[in-house]
């Protein structure tokens, strides 16, 4: 059977891990956080589709989503997937270390916020990578995680869960057709109590090298 060569950005992924492997200890502008409960369980790579629930188990750690509701279209938001909300949630989970706050700023321009979570704000279309951030951030903001455990204490089995709004509250301006414009300025989402403290409690460092080649593969995404 012939072997294929790898394709550009696998390459640029497998170098970015071989750097991350031998390289220095990176600095502290080159890491990210990502929250403990979700390097467990993670988000859905792909849409769910129209389903009431979507799990991934892990051990005896189940995470659930719920997807929002639209309240004007009575229509829901849909899943969080992909690798955009995983860039939201390094995003999230940094800023709320960094600023200690559950109210977080997404800065003066679109382009700016997408430079900073490492998207594309150049690239325009009905796939563009604003448009899908868009699309993305509201699936995210307005989702309920949840996670269940299985505990036991000596002889009693027991039932732990945890139900969190992503962020219940919120104002965001969204210009994708003119992301260089200052169409963010004012633009926050406050997390929820229980979510703040569940992606702050014990964060787990990442390199952004690989979020950087993780971003590349969502752009070449159809």
């Amino acid at each position: 059977m012939e072997r294929r060569s790898p394709t550009r950005q696998q390459t640029k992924i497998m170098d970015a891990a071989v750097s991350i492997r031998t390289g220095l200890a990176p600095d502290e502008n080159s890491i990210t956080y990502m929250a403990r409960p979700m390097v467990q369980a993670t988000l859905p790579h792909s849409d769910p589709g129209n389903v009431p629930l979507w799990k991934r188990v892990n051990g005896n750690l189940i995470l659930a989503i719920k997807p929002g509701l639209n309240n004007k279209t009575e229509i829901s938001y849909g899943y969080p997937y992909g690798t955009i909300p995983r860039l939201l949630m390094f995003w999230m989970v940094k800023e709320s270390i960094k600023t200690g706050s559950r109210r977080l700023e997404l800065g003066n321009s679109l382009a700016t916020f997408m430079k900073e979570i490492g998207l594309d704000p150049g690239r325009g279309g009905p796939r563009s990578d604003a448009v899908r951030l868009r699309d993305q951030a509201q699936r995210l903001f307005h989702a309920t995680i949840s996670f269940d455990q299985t505990v036991t204490d000596g002889a009693r089995t027991g039932h732990r869960w945890l139900n969190m709004e992503v962020a219940p509250e919120g104002v965001v301006w969204w210009d994708t057709r003119q992301p260089e414009q200052l169409s963010l300025f004012g633009s926050w989402v406050e997390l929820s109590q229980k979510f703040f403290e569940a992606i702050t409690s014990a964060p787990v460092p990442v390199n952004t090298q690989a979020i950087a080649a993780l971003a590349g593969r969502e752009r070449r995404v159809p």
